[in-house]
């Protein structure tokens, strides 16, 4: 049930053939890249942590997408700024 309203979602939001999924690694990013997939979707996935810290989810995220050949892009956040990042996204 769950699968066919991901499913129906991800058609009435796209008609492209590939789609970009911000996967972690865990339940929910997973079920919308499979059930993009299983719509005939080319997945890119996209995953993230900070420099040098590569996490769990990360990690999951990376090993996922080599298993089902799905692009993945990693992005290293840099830390050196994290501070003046974080007031200037809090404005």
């Amino acid at each position: 049930m769950i699968d066919k309203l991901l499913q129906q979602e991800i058609e009435e939001q796209t008609s492209d053939k590939e789609v970009a999924v911000l996967l972690s690694g865990g339940v929910d990013s997973l079920s919308v890249a499979f059930a993009a997939q299983r719509l005939g979707k080319t997945i890119n996935a996209y995953t993230f942590h900070l420099k040098g810290q590569p996490t769990y989810d990360s990690i999951k995220a990376q090993q996922i997408s080599i298993k089902n050949n799905w692009y993945c892009r990693v992005i290293e956040v840099p830390t050196d700024n994290l501070e003046e990042d974080f007031i200037y996204l809090a404005k």
